[in-house]
């Protein structure tokens, strides 16, 4: 590393360190990057600035840093900017790009990495020697090793993209620990990144931008498996994967119950929302709960919908299905939790149609049917606060809604969810503000425990990469989000798997998706 370069180094990690308190702060919309933003200092073509990103679909913790480049001059996709920062654990990536485009499917965005810093080694590209290519869109890449090319999966890499739906900025994440074929994929210090699309690429000039992986000693924010003291009541969604060749699901699978077991008396839920579900009965939930499960007799059980299944230490008074499209209901459950918020509680469970193929002829599109379910929702909450729902509910009863969103096209899905703006007003009715005081639901956004990672569905056999799948909003007017994770058993450290009871490969083995929690109190 030259020595100029060494001085870069320590006046970035000053800034870094310092300019991140940000992170982890939400509101309504994220801050919109200046126009013209000054670009990182370059000393030698080289660029470093470690810093603690949280891949969260947030541009907060981007907000205080600066991007690589800055070039919106392109056709079709525009590659408009570029910035990257770095932790000991992962390479992040932050790209700009107009106009909007689902990431994960149909654009040929390619990114490019020289990662030993010879233009002479790896597949030749943009000037680059780049021992990885990998096409965002095509969900594909390469690596090349001592001239030979491996084609590698987006677990290989340890590639983590977000959001999932259609958006102008996304967050990248490569593991560099990551070894494709048993060699390490970032062999040194420095690399060179590339990116190119059918209407740009970036930089414009041959070579790539120099970026050095400098040290970086950043203590992660996590959260931890336990409540704090004021939390009253802990609420769990999970999509148990139903085995449709079985004809059950995986809470019903001996092989895997012995994992359920183990995350729900880490856990210690109140409520749990099940999705997929199918083929078994509320009953037959409850019994597999009790027995296998090592969850309370004393828990009471619904199932609404295809698929939906609700379990509460606290009664269910009311249980409800909520139209959406045809088979793809909601499901609505009243529940006396006096005792824990001084009220009663609304949970609703969902699982809108997952996946972007098709329609079969005579279908509207998978966006269109996420998008009718959503707004059953909507509708539904709605008549509850008008005081003409299925149940009566006093003003300001609190409101959970979660579940499996399958939120991977259209970003107005989420938009919808959290603002009330309904789409299909001719047959679910006009918008509707959905909390009790007019103002959108909260997002809770829970981060994997020991993780910078906000996904909440892993799959390494899948082409698709993680992705945030998995969803919890409240009422946030009169109920107070006081803790909240996301458990992912490989990513904890061997003593806080120890201390709760868990193994490694619980969750993996358990569902390709994770258990996602929120501690909930009266505000």
């Amino acid at each position: 590393m030259p020595t100029r370069l060494f001085t870069l180094v320590a006046v970035v990690v000053v800034l870094a360190s310092g300019g991140c308190s940000g992170a982890g702060e939400t509101g309504d919309e994220p801050p919109e990057p200046p126009e013209s933003p000054e670009t990182q200092p370059v000393v030698d073509g080289y660029s470093t600035q470690p810093a603690r990103i949280y891949v969260d679909e947030s541009r907060d913790d981007w907000a205080s840093l600066s991007p690589r480049h800055v070039d919106p001059d392109g056709q079709g996709t525009d590659i408009e900017r570029l910035s990257v920062a770095h932790s000991e654990e992962y390479l992040f990536l932050q790209l700009a790009v107009r106009p909007a485009i689902n990431l994960q499917e149909d654009n040929d965005l390619t990114l490019y990495l020289d990662t030993d810093n010879d233009p002479t080694t790896g597949a030749q590209a943009l000037g680059l020697g780049a021992e990885l290519s990998w096409t965002f869109g095509e969900r594909s890449g390469t690596v090349v090793r001592g001239g030979t090319t491996r084609e590698v999966s987006h677990a290989d890499i340890g590639l983590t993209t977000l959001p999932t739906v259609r958006s102008d900025t996304f967050e990248v994440a490569l593991d560099r620990s990551a070894a494709p074929g048993g060699a390490s994929l970032f062999e040194g210090d420095s690399l060179r990144i590339g990116l190119s699309s059918s209407g740009d690429r970036l930089p414009n000039a041959e070579g790539g931008l120099g970026y050095v992986l400098s040290e970086a000693d950043l203590p992660l924010d996590a959260p931890t498996i336990e409540g704090p003291p004021g939390a009253a009541l802990r609420l769990l969604s999970y999509n148990s994967v139903n085995n449709f060749d079985l004809g059950r699901s995986a809470i019903f699978d001996p092989e895997r119950q012995p994992s359920f077991r183990r995350i729900f008396d880490a856990v210690g839920p109140d409520v749990i929302a099940f999705q997929e579900v199918y083929d078994q009965t509320a009953a037959e939930t409850e019994e597999a709960a009790e027995g296998a499960l090592g969850l309370s007799t004393e828990w009471t059980w619904a199932k609404r919908g295809a698929d939906l299944v609700l379990g509460s230490r606290y009664p269910i008074l009311e249980a409800h299905t909520i139209p959406g499209y045809e088979t793809n209901r909601s499901a609505a459950f009243l529940l006396d939790a006096e005792a824990a918020l001084g009220s009663r509680l609304v949970v609703v469970n969902m699982h809108p149609p997952c996946c972007n193929y098709g329609p079969d002829d005579g279908e509207p599109s998978r966006n269109a049917q996420r998008q009718q379910v959503v707004d059953g929702v909507l509708a539904f909450l709605r008549t509850l606060k008008q005081g003409e729902g299925p149940f009566p509910v006093a003003p300001n009863t609190p409101i959970v809604v979660m579940g499996d969103m399958n939120f991977v096209g259209s970003a107005q899905h989420p938009q919808t969810l959290r603002t009330g703006q309904i789409v299909n007003t001719d047959r679910f009715g006009p918008p509707v503000a959905p909390d009790w005081d007019g103002s959108p639901l909260l997002d809770t956004t829970p981060r994997q425990v020991a993780s910078p990672l906000h996904t909440t569905w892993i799959d390494t056999e899948s082409s698709f990469p993680p992705g945030r799948l998995d969803y919890a909003f409240v009422t946030d007017s009169v109920l107070e989000v006081v803790h909240e994770f996301v458990l992912h058993t490989p990513a904890l450290p061997q003593d806080v798997r120890a201390a709760h009871g868990l193994q490694a490969a619980d969750t993996r083995t358990a569902s390709d998706h994770l258990p996602v929690v929120i501690d909930v109190a009266p505000r």
